[in-house]
């Protein structure tokens, strides 16, 4: 009687895949250390030919031509050249100087042919005339006018008695900052005497003569005295009648600018 294994006989196919995978692997690491081997085997080689190389180098070339390091010596010609006389040398280098000698020497018309109109323009002209300097218009003075005078009458006495004539200082005063003209043209210093309403003398009447024109300094301080003979001029200039004893008022004027009236008495 056979004894029969209850799981039964071992299955085939996996004993198969087992032996399979172990061959497997097997040339798998054939195949690394063939090619591990033919990795070492071409470093060998290229190792020997690196030192090879190296050497090669580092020793001449056999190949090479002898001598080749050598200059080779100089030619007949430059031998000759070098040779050479050496005042022939410096004579070819004096050529240049002569040429140079030629240019300076050269017609020195050609340098005064130059445009002429340029030479002129560049030199000063001598005919130019120098400028006139502006001369300062002196600044015209005014005439003297109320605005900038004042005018007063002072008699020397306060009264005349028979055979005495009044003196009357007329003084005139520059009260401005700008000098001003006293007289002129048409201009007079006069003085009018009045008895009450009535005229009875008048110094430019009979005196018509302008006076001349003489500059007032600004805050200058002039004086003119006129006499009065006691004439009764307002019947006329040739009149010889003379005013009787009594009050008179007297006035100045300059230059059109009247003072205040100064009492004259006149007793005899």
């Amino acid at each position: 009687m056979s004894y029969e294994d209850p799981e039964g006989p071992e299955p085939v196919e996996p004993n198969y895949r087992r032996r399979r995978l172990i061959a497997l692997g097997v040339l798998l690491l054939l195949a690394l250390l063939l090619i591990w081997g033919i990795v070492s085997v071409f470093r060998a080689i290229g190792g020997n030919d690196e030192e090879a190389n190296s050497a090669a180098s580092a020793s001449p070339s056999a190949s090479a031509e002898p001598f080749s390091d050598f200059t080779e010596r100089a030619s007949d010609e430059a031998s000759e050249s070098s040779s050479a006389d050496p005042s022939e040398t410096a004579s070819e280098s004096a050529e240049p100087s002569e040429s140079a000698d030629a240019t300076e020497s050269a017609d020195p018309a050609a340098t005064e042919t130059s445009d002429p109109a340029a030479s002129e323009t560049a030199a000063p002209s001598e005919t130019a005339e120098p400028t006139a300097e502006p001369t300062e218009t002196p600044a015209t003075v005014a005439a003297c006018s109320a605005a900038d005078m004042q005018v007063s009458l002072t008699a020397d006495k306060g009264s005349y008695a028979a055979g005495e004539n009044p003196a009357m200082a007329i003084t005139y005063t520059n009260t401005s900052g700008n000098p001003c003209d006293i007289g002129g043209e048409g201009q007079t210093i006069d003085i009018n005497i009045t008895s009450g309403s009535a005229q009875v003398f008048n110094y430019a009447q009979c005196n018509n003569a302008a006076v001349e024109t003489s500059e007032l300094a600004a805050g200058a301080t002039d004086t003119k005295v006129i006499t009065w003979d006691r004439s009764l001029n307002a019947l006329g200039c040739n009149t010889n009648r003379n005013v009787d004893p009594g009050y008179y008022w007297a006035t100045a004027t300059v230059n059109g600018v009247t003072s205040e009236p100064a009492r004259i008495i006149v007793t005899g």
